[in-house]
Protein backbone atom coordinates (compact mmCIF):
# COMPACT_ATOMS: atom_id res chain seq x y z
CA UNK A 1 0.00 0.00 0.00
CA UNK A 2 2.72 2.66 1.12
CA UNK A 3 4.49 1.77 -2.25
CA UNK A 4 1.72 2.27 -4.75
CA UNK A 5 1.13 5.57 -2.91
CA UNK A 6 4.71 6.53 -3.01
CA UNK A 7 4.55 5.74 -7.03
CA UNK A 8 1.14 7.53 -7.11
CA UNK A 9 2.75 10.67 -5.27
CA UNK A 10 6.24 10.55 -7.00
CA UNK A 11 6.52 8.50 -9.20
CA UNK A 12 10.17 10.04 -10.49
CA UNK A 13 11.56 10.03 -7.25
CA UNK A 14 10.71 6.60 -6.27
CA UNK A 15 11.92 5.11 -9.66
CA UNK A 16 15.04 6.68 -8.85
CA UNK A 17 15.04 5.39 -4.94
CA UNK A 18 14.49 2.23 -6.29
CA UNK A 19 17.31 2.69 -8.81
CA UNK A 20 19.60 3.76 -6.02
CA UNK A 21 22.40 1.41 -5.17
CA UNK A 22 21.87 0.31 -1.25
CA UNK A 23 25.38 -1.66 -1.32
CA UNK A 24 27.46 1.47 -2.36
CA UNK A 25 28.65 2.98 0.84
CA UNK A 26 27.83 6.48 1.99
CA UNK A 27 30.75 9.61 1.43
CA UNK A 28 31.25 10.76 4.43
CA UNK A 29 30.82 14.59 5.21
CA UNK A 30 34.81 15.13 5.74
CA UNK A 31 35.79 13.09 2.02
CA UNK A 32 33.29 15.71 0.55
CA UNK A 33 34.77 18.58 2.33
CA UNK A 34 38.01 17.45 1.30
CA UNK A 35 37.22 16.74 -2.99
CA UNK A 36 35.19 20.49 -2.77
CA UNK A 37 38.25 22.37 -1.02
CA UNK A 38 40.51 20.78 -3.36
CA UNK A 39 38.05 21.95 -6.41
CA UNK A 40 38.22 25.22 -4.80
CA UNK A 41 41.95 25.38 -4.63
CA UNK A 42 41.85 24.80 -8.66
CA UNK A 43 39.35 26.96 -9.57
CA UNK A 44 41.15 29.52 -7.81
CA UNK A 45 44.22 29.08 -9.29
CA UNK A 46 42.97 29.37 -12.69
CA UNK A 47 41.16 32.70 -11.76
CA UNK A 48 44.60 33.89 -10.52
CA UNK A 49 46.04 32.94 -14.21
CA UNK A 50 43.35 34.22 -16.01
CA UNK A 51 43.75 37.52 -14.13
CA UNK A 52 47.55 37.21 -14.69
CA UNK A 53 46.81 36.95 -18.45
CA UNK A 54 44.60 40.05 -18.51
CA UNK A 55 47.10 41.94 -17.08
CA UNK A 56 49.74 41.08 -19.91
CA UNK A 57 47.17 41.81 -22.40
CA UNK A 58 46.15 45.00 -20.81
CA UNK A 59 49.96 45.71 -20.80
CA UNK A 60 50.61 45.15 -24.19
CA UNK A 61 47.83 46.98 -25.36
CA UNK A 62 49.30 50.11 -23.55
CA UNK A 63 52.83 49.67 -25.50
CA UNK A 64 51.35 48.79 -28.89
CA UNK A 65 48.94 52.16 -28.47
CA UNK A 66 51.69 54.30 -27.09
CA UNK A 67 54.08 52.88 -29.42
CA UNK A 68 51.96 54.16 -32.39
CA UNK A 69 51.13 57.45 -30.98
CA UNK A 70 54.60 57.82 -31.29
CA UNK A 71 55.70 56.68 -34.50
CA UNK A 72 52.47 57.88 -36.01
CA UNK A 73 53.60 59.94 -39.15
CA UNK A 74 50.47 61.60 -39.76
CA UNK A 75 50.70 62.96 -35.68
CA UNK A 76 51.26 67.31 -35.93
CA UNK A 77 54.35 67.50 -33.87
Amino acid sequence: MLRRLAMWIAPTAYTKLQALDVDRPLPTGLEDADDLRARIADLEQQLKEMRQDNRRVAELYDVIFERLRDDNPLSAR
